[in-house]
């Protein structure tokens, strides 16, 4: 569900997290939520609250309204409550209604605002934020996710730093880029320079609907390996498309596990690879997050597994199911 969410509205969700188990609730509810945003994004504090005290008393008439338990262990998955997921949609809805292809902490406020019957709205509201108003001002002014202008050469505009990575054998820095405009939010690209080079390069050439993402490398090879999503123009979402691996020594790019070659034993629809998470160092066993559908009555079922996949035989090997949604 946080496939189009902005760096900053997925902080938002962990603030809020943080902020519901501060204060033992069992959920994460509107107010933590309003919480979250307020923290991660000062530029709504700024355009709608004006004023550092105007946040604190919001603090504190949330402590005065809530009924303090015992703190919650952060590691522990706090679903939502059922309003805070009328919001998250809610707020998917107002980035729909602008016409952006992400959803940022702004919509997220929106969606607090339209669901007027819970707490995090009514803080708003008594503090003269209304629906309206912020549609207005919101509307007004550009997405919050802008590239910012490189400073490294080889770098292009319009891409923010996503995950950085170090292979000491090629002695090669790799860097995944985000685009933060144009036609899909989670399009990347990786490039890579030698530790005493001054500028990068790009790794591969994909076509503009191909996202190069997810890398991973190891101590003993001189590689990269990473995940691909190709995106379709006509809805949010992306297919799964591969695994490429690249050797930073030869500049050789490989297909070296896709849709087709994939096996997994288990009864299934379809299984995906969602990310890579670890490369062992002989460069042939990937841990990954592996999406799998089994059938059911109703259709079908996703869940998610931590899993071993072998380069070499393309088995996928399941290890542990992942319940939590921030993977």
């Amino acid at each position: 569900m946080f496939e189009r969410y902005t760096e900053k509205a997925r902080r938002t969700i962990f603030f809020a997290r943080y902020e519901a188990s501060q204060f033992g609730s069992p959920c994460i509810e509107s107010e933590h939520l309003l919480l979250g945003l307020l923290r991660e994004n000062k530029a709504l504090t700024n355009c709608f609250l004006h004023s550092h005290a105007s946040v604190e008393s919001i603090r504190k008439e949330i402590e005065e309204h809530t009924t303090i338990r015992g703190k919650v262990s952060t590691p522990i998955d706090l679903p939502l409550s059922d309003e805070c997921k009328r919001i998250l949609a809610y707020g998917a809805e107002e980035a729909d209604r602008l016409s952006h292809k992400f959803i940022g902490t702004e919509h997220l406020f929106l969606g607090v605002l339209r669901e007027q019957g819970c707490f995090g709205a009514k803080l708003l509201t008594d503090r003269g934020v209304s629906l309206d108003g912020a549609r207005s001002q919101i509307a007004a002014q550009p997405p919050e996710m802008l590239g910012r202008s490189p400073r490294s050469p080889g770098i292009p505009a319009g891409y923010t730093a996503h995950r950085l990575l170090f292979n000491p054998v090629s002695e090669t820095v790799v860097v995944e880029l985000r685009r933060v405009g144009g036609e899909h939010l989670l399009a990347t690209r990786l490039f890579m320079r030698q530790r005493n080079a001054e500028a990068y390069e790009q790794i591969g050439t994909p076509d503009e609907n191909l996202s190069y993402e997810s890398p991973v490398t190891c101590d003993k090879q001189p590689l990269v390996v990473f995940n691909s999503i190709r995106w379709d123009k006509s809805r949010t979402g992306g297919d799964w498309a591969g695994i490429y691996a690249f050797n930073l020594h030869t500049r050789e790019l490989a297909l070296c596990v896709s849709k087709e070659s994939l096996i997994f034993e288990e009864p299934h629809t379809r299984a995906w690879v969602s990310a890579l998470i670890f490369l062992a160092d002989d460069g042939r066993k990937l841990f990954v997050n592996v999406g799998i559908e089994r059938p059911s009555g109703s259709g079908g079922v996703v869940n998610y597994h931590l899993a071993s996949l072998d380069l070499t035989t393309k088995k996928v090997e399941l290890i542990a199911p992942l319940k939590d949604v921030f993977f």
